[in-house]
Order: C-alpha cells, then sequence, then structure tokens
C-alpha cells in the first residue's frame, strides 16, 4: 500500500496507525475465528475427555497456521485484501458482541443497544466500530489514489466522503447511545447522508466509473429508503433497518475499491 504513494517520502503518523490498527483486526480475526472453532467442537465432543499432550499439539498447530497466515498476509497487502480485512473484522467483531450480549433481546431496541452496557460485549462492539472506521480511513486515504477523473476536484470529494464516512462509524463507537444519544444519532445519521452525498455525486466526480456501479448504488439507496419506511410504519424493527443498511454500505465501499483498482488498471495498460 505503502507502495502506491507518489514518489518515495518518510513513514508518517498516519502510516503507524493504519499499521497498528490492521494488526489489531488481524489479532482479533485470529481470537474470534479459533474461540468460534473451539466453541463448535466443545459442543461436537460432549462428555470427551482431552488429554494435555495432543491439546498442546493443537494449541502450536494454531498459533502456526495463524502466524502464517498474518505474515502472508502482512507480505500481500493489497487494496482487495485490506477491504476483505475490514468486513471479516466488522462481521466477527458484531457477531461476537451479538452472542455475549448481557440482554438477550437487545435486538428490540436497535444495533447500538449492543454498545450501551458496560460489559466485554458492548466494549467489543464499540472497539469493532472504532477500528472499523479507522480501517475505512485507511482504504479511503489508498483507494482513491490513481483514480483518473477529469474532474478537478473529484478525487478529493470522493477521498473526503469516504474518510467522514470511517470517522462517523469510529465515532458511533465512541459515544455509546445511552450516554450520548444525540451525539451517536447525529454520527449514525451522519454516516448515511455522507453515504448518500457519495452515491449521488460519484459519477459527476468521477465520470470514468462503470454505469452499473452507479445504478447499484442508486438500487442501495432505494433499499435503505424502503427499510426506512417499513420501520416508520412498524412493519421492520430497527435493528433490521440498520443491519440491512450497515451492509449494503460497506458492500458499496468494498465494491467501489474494485471498480477504483479496475479504472487505474485500464489507465495504466494504456
Amino acid at each position: 500500500l505503502h507502495a502506491r504513494q507518489s514518489g518515495a517520502r518518510r513513514l508518517g503518523v498516519l502510516d503507524y496507525l493504519d499499521a497498528g490498527a490492521l494488526a489489531f483486526a488481524h489479532g482479533i480475526i485470529a481470537l474470534l475465528s479459533w474461540t468460534l472453532l473451539a466453541v463448535i467442537l466443545e459442543d461436537a465432543f460432549i462428555g470427551a475427555e482431552v488429554y494435555a499432550l495432543p491439546l498442546l499439539a493443537l494449541s502450536g498447530a494454531a498459533a502456526s497456521v495463524t502466524a502464517y497466515l498474518v505474515f502472508y498476509s502482512a507480505t500481500h497487502m493489497d487494496l482487495s485484501l485490506l477491504a476483505l480485512i475490514l468486513a471479516v473484522f466488522l462481521i466477527e467483531g458484531v457477531l461476537a458482541a451479538m452472542l455475549t450480549a448481557s440482554d438477550p433481546y437487545w435486538w428490540r431496541d436497535n444495533l447500538s443497544a449492543l454498545g450501551m452496557t458496560n460489559d466485554l460485549s458492548a466494549m467489543t462492539f464499540n472497539l469493532t466500530l472504532i477500528v472499523a472506521g479507522f480501517i475505512v480511513t485507511t482504504l479511503a486515504r489508498y483507494a482513491t489514489r490513481g483514480i483518473p477523473t477529469s474532474h478537478a476536484h473529484g478525487i478529493r470529494w470522493v477521498r473526503l466522503c469516504l474518510i467522514l464516512v470511517g470517522v462517523f462509524l469510529a465515532f458511533v463507537g465512541v459515544f455509546p447511545v445511552n450516554e450520548f444519544f444525540f451525539i451517536h444519532t447525529a454520527f449514525a445519521s451522519g454516516m448515511a447522508v455522507v453515504f448518500g452525498v457519495l452515491v449521488i455525486r460519484l459519477p459527476a466526480w468521477i465520470p470514468g466509473i462503470p454505469r452499473p456501479f452507479v445504478a447499484l448504488g442508486w438500487l442501495f439507496i432505494a433499499a435503505i429508503v424502503v427499510l426506512a419506511v417499513f420501520f416508520v410504519v412498524r412493519y421492520y424493527t430497527l435493528t433490521a433497518v440498520e443491519l440491512v443498511a450497515g451492509i449494503l454500505v460497506f458492500t458499496w465501499i468494498i465494491l467501489f475499491i474494485r471498480n477504483a483498482a479496475a479504472l487505474e488498471t485500464d489507465i495504466n495498460a494504456t
């Protein structure tokens, strides 16, 4: 990713923060993945006796596999892999918070209810949003470099919108809804507004963006609006609306990264 920078330069504070956030994301993904596998095996072998030596061997094998995968990820890091890490980290972090929530009926309120308590579940949820938001800003800064456009400031506006989405997502985790309701709601709503502006203005900012992708963005916005209407008429819960809207937004971001990379590849090939 650092090679995408124009010209050689010394690493700055943001570069070290990027590395720290990615290292943390890799660690959490490994922890949650192995924990999930351990829980599944525990339920599959109820009453089975576990011996110390095989357990140590399995632990060593798990550590070795984790070290290899992290090393491979670090040495082959590109925008597509970074987007995949963001998706896996966000999904596993939110699912872990859901499964360990002290209130089994949290979904009756909203998705942000996962971060309202003072237990490990709330800390997991809020920390997931904070780190995921920072990774989004990393993607925004690197993915928008080298995209061809005839608009004088198009790339700057796209980068700004993506960074705002990441910053607002992080602040949603920083300010729990039960303690900072208006601030939390403002950042959550602002994230949706910025996403809408980005989708609507994208064809003007990057004229070469594929039209099917532009149409997909409009389709996602329409779906979010329909979900909001379903919530107003009490057909859907707010949790369902937030979950689907979040999935659509991050799916769009990942697809945008792939389309941006394709545009850059095409211009370099010519």
